[in-house]
């Protein structure tokens, strides 16, 4: 995932610092009072520090810290430097925060709140090269999602990140039992979708390659009042079925930014104006 770019990109040390303060926002006055954990490595020091009586921000910088220098080292990244700040920030707020009670007595509320600032620390980090997880490294900085080489086969982190998080849930539901178990499910997948829409937003951009350009647009604007968006060429575009790169001629491709809500309206508008055309979300642009 890119760094945000614009002016905001000017000061990412901030935003990441600030991302790692909403996190720890969402752990400890939502989460830990009830006994529910984060996914990755802020629920594995959040479970050693009920054990070892260590202090969970103290832990949660230590078992970070070599995982992020690893990754630095055998990527030749310096994504240490980078993730720091907002880890310092998520670690000492988090330890400040602790002698603190919960936000709300019900345990729905605090999973889904927990989640949710989590989920807007982690991506507001993440947007200005933080990180604040080391097992948050799903993506890599041209987008595609990053691989481990393990027995001569590529496996994709994400799916390494899944396995360890589910892993970590049912050692949670033996140690702290299954009801805070199952409430800490639910605020890691709160957590995964607010990250993920910090990224998305709730926009997509799709392309229409097309041969009848008019008919689509005035069908768009009658049906759902939606203009093509001005954008630069597209370079790369990932195709929504197929998953192939297709490269296409300016004449043949509008560009439209659709709300989440009406994606399935949007496209049936284009298969009924012509059942020719394609339908694909850009991956990304170059400008």
């Amino acid at each position: 995932m890119k760094p945000a770019s614009g002016d905001a990109s000017r000061f990412p040390v901030f935003y990441t610092v600030i991302g790692g303060i909403t996190a720890s926002f969402g752990l400890e006055l939502f989460l830990h009072p009830h006994d529910m954990i984060a996914g990755g490595v802020t629920g594995i020091s959040r479970l050693m520090s009920l054990y070892t009586q260590e202090h969970f921000g103290l832990l949660l910088f230590i078992l970070n810290l070599p995982l992020m220098l690893l990754y630095s080292l055998s990527t030749h990244k310096p994504m240490l430097l980078r993730a720091l700040p907002g880890l310092f920030a998520f670690s000492g707020s988090a330890i400040i925060l602790s002698p603190f009670p919960a936000v709300s007595g019900h345990p729905v509320v605090c999973a889904l709140g927990g989640g949710i600032c989590i989920g807007l620390g982690a991506g507001l980090a993440a947007r200005y090269g933080g990180l604040l997880d080391s097992l948050g490294l799903n993506e890599s900085d041209d987008g595609r999602p990053s691989s481990l080489l393990l027995t001569h086969r590529k496996i994709p982190l994400i799916q390494i990140v899944m396995l360890c998080n589910g892993l970590l849930l049912i050692t949670a539901g033996f140690v702290l039992g299954w009801e805070p178990a199952l409430y800490s499910a639910l605020s890691c997948l709160a957590a995964y979708e607010t990250t993920r829409l910090m990224f998305t937003g709730l926009n997509r951009m799709v392309c229409v390659v097309s041969k009848d350009q008019q008919t689509i647009e005035e069908a768009l604007y009658r049906r759902l009042r939606i203009h093509s968006t001005p954008v630069g060429n597209p370079a790369q575009i990932e195709s929504e079925n197929r998953g192939e790169l297709a490269e296409e001629k300016d004449e043949l491709v509008i560009v439209y930014s659709v709300h989440l809500l009406d994606l399935q309206r949007f496209k049936a508008v284009i298969q009924m104006a012509d059942p020719q055309a394609e339908i694909m979300y850009v991956k990304r642009w170059e400008v």
